[in-house]
């Protein structure tokens, strides 16, 4: 169980995005589709910047050309 603010908003989305979101995440709901996308996005960044913050140290390689972007 999540302890985080949830808020209600409004938006006006693609429903085949959503529909393709619901698909690839494997979840129930627009809600949660939309919860899991916005996760994936935030781990991403988070990914990006931990790879941006070792580049160039060692013998790491970036083999998928996250860090070129």
């Amino acid at each position: 169980m999540s302890t985080t603010l949830k808020v209600r908003k409004q938006f006006i989305l693609d429903s085949e995005k959503i529909k393709s979101v619901r698909e690839i995440t494997k979840a129930k709901t627009d809600t949660e589709a939309i919860n899991k996308a916005l996760n994936i996005v935030i781990a991403n960044s988070k990914i990006k910047k931990m790879l941006l913050s070792i580049k160039g140290k060692g013998n790491i390689k970036d083999v998928y050309g996250r860090t070129s972007r």
